[in-house]
C-alpha cells in the first residue's frame, strides 16, 4: 500500500477516536450538569405556604412572645451555621398533643407547646429545630414524594405549585411532613445535619440531640402508650442513637449529658447555728454532704470550691468504682475522688458537730451519689442497655 494512503488511514482512525472521546465527554457534561439545575427556593416556599395555611386552620397558634422570640433566635443561629441564606425559616408554636415538631418545604417549621415544656434546655430545643431544618435543607419530603410519583423534580414542583388536585399529591406531601413519614435514610441524614449545625453553631451543644433521643426512647420503654412525638421509638431508633454517639466520638465531642440536661444539678447553701456556719451540698435537691466551720468567709469559699469540683467531675455514666475514698490512719482526714480527681477533702473539725469522722461522712456521700445515679438510670433504661 502507498505510504501516503497508509498514513491517511492511520490519521483518520486517530481523528475518529478523538472525536468519539470528545462527543462522549460533551454528552457526559450535558447529562451531569442537567442534574445540577439551580434549586428553585421560591417554588418550595410557595408549596410550603400552601401547606402552612392548611396547618394553621387545623392547629391553633400559640401567641407567647417570649417563646416565639426564643425559637426565632435559635432559628437564626442555626440558619447562620448552615450557610444557606435562601431558605426563609418561619418557626411557629402550635397547640397539639405531645412533644412534637414537623417541617414543611420552604422553611416552615412547627413546634408543639408540649415540646417546649419537655426539653431540658435550649440546646435540646435547638437539636429538634436543627433536625427539622435538615429535612428542609435536603428536600426530604419532596424527594420522597418524587420517588413515589416517578416524576422529575421540576415536574413535581410545578404540579405542587399549580395545585393539580387530580393527582392528590399535595395531601400526600402533607402526610409525609406532618405525620413524619420519612424514610429511614432521610431521618438519619436529618440527624447528621442537625449534629453538624449544632457543632458549627457556637451557641448549642451537639450532645443535645443524643440526650433528647435517649430520654424519649427510655420513656417509650416505660410508658409505651404516651405520645412522645417525632422521636417516638421505632425499630431503628437504637441504631440512630448509636450512630449519633459514633459521630460525637469521631469528632471528639464529650458525651457529657449534664451539658444539655438537668439530670444532675448541684447546688449549695449554708446557714448559721450558734457560733458555727454549716454548708450543705445537694445533688438534685438531695442532701449528700454537710460540713461546718467558724469562719463564714472561709466556709463559703470551701463550699464553692466543692461545688465547682462536683460540677466538673460528675457524669451520668459514672461507675461506683470511680468514686474512691482515701483516709489517714486515724481517720482525721479523708478525701473523695471521682475519676481520679479530688472533689472534696474533710478534716475532723469539719464534721465533728455531727459526731462522725471524715471517713464516715464521705462514705455517706459516696453511697448517696451511687443511689442518685442508679435512680436516674432506672428512669433512663436506654442507658442501662448500653453499659
Amino acid at each position: 500500500m502507498d505510504k501516503e494512503v497508509t498514513f491517511f488511514l492511520k490519521y483518520s482512525d486517530k481523528s475518529n477516536f478523538f472525536i468519539k472521546i470528545l462527543l462522549i465527554f460533551i454528552l457526559f457534561l450535558i447529562f451531569t450538569l442537567s442534574g445540577y439545575a439551580e434549586r428553585d427556593y421560591e417554588k418550595e416556599e410557595k408549596i410550603g405556604r400552601r401547606l402552612a395555611e392548611s396547618v394553621e386552620k387545623q392547629y391553633k397558634l400559640i401567641e407567647d412572645d417570649e417563646a416565639i422570640r426564643k425559637v426565632s433566635q435559635i432559628g437564626e443561629y442555626l440558619k447562620e451555621a448552615s450557610g444557606i441564606n435562601k431558605i426563609n425559616y418561619q418557626i411557629k408554636i402550635v397547640e397539639r398533643e405531645g412533644p412534637n415538631a414537623f417541617a414543611l418545604p420552604g422553611g416552615f417549621i412547627y413546634l408543639t407547646a408540649d415540646l417546649l415544656k419537655y426539653v431540658h434546655s435550649d440546646d435540646e430545643l435547638a437539636a429538634v429545630i436543627a433536625h427539622e431544618m435538615g429535612h428542609i435543607i435536603h428536600q426530604h419530603s419532596i424527594k420522597q414524594l418524587q420517588d413515589k410519583q416517578k416524576l422529575k423534580l421540576v415536574e413535581l414542583l410545578t404540579i405542587l405549585v399549580t395545585g393539580d388536585s387530580t393527582l392528590g399529591i399535595l395531601s400526600e406531601l402533607a402526610s409525609i411532613t406532618i405525620l413524619n413519614f420519612y424514610r429511614r435514610e432521610y431521618e438519619e441524614e436529618a440527624d447528621f445535619t442537625a449534629l453538624e449545625l449544632l457543632q458549627k453553631s457556637s451557641h448549642y451543644h451537639p450532645v443535645a440531640l443524643l440526650t433528647y433521643f435517649e430520654r424519649v426512647s427510655s420513656e417509650d420503654m416505660l410508658k409505651p402508650d404516651i405520645n412522645l412525638g417525632i422521636f417516638k421509638t421505632h425499630p431503628d431508633v437504637n441504631e440512630r442513637i448509636e450512630k449519633i454517639k459514633q459521630y460525637l466520638n469521631e469528632h471528639n465531642i464529650p458525651l457529657n449529658r449534664r451539658l444539655t440536661t438537668n439530670y444532675l444539678t448541684v447546688r449549695g447553701d449554708y446557714y448559721q447555728e450558734n457560733i458555727m456556719f454549716i454548708a450543705q451540698i445537694m445533688i438534685n435537691d438531695e442532701l449528700i454532704l454537710s460540713f461546718a466551720g467558724e469562719d463564714e468567709e472561709v466556709l463559703i469559699l470551701k463550699m464553692y470550691e466543692v461545688l465547682a469540683n462536683f460540677n466538673h467531675s460528675l457524669r451520668l455514666d459514672l461507675a461506683p468504682y470511680e468514686l474512691v475514698i482515701n483516709s489517714s490512719e486515724n481517720d482525721d482526714y479523708a478525701t473523695l475522688n471521682i475519676g481520679g480527681e479530688e472533689v472534696v477533702s474533710l478534716i475532723r473539725k469539719d464534721v465533728q458537730y455531727q459526731g462522725i469522722t471524715p471517713l464516715e461522712a464521705l462514705k455517706v456521700t459516696r453511697e448517696k451519689i451511687v443511689q442518685i445515679l442508679w435512680r436516674l438510670k432506672l428512669k433512663l433504661p436506654v442507658l442501662l442497655l448500653r453499659e
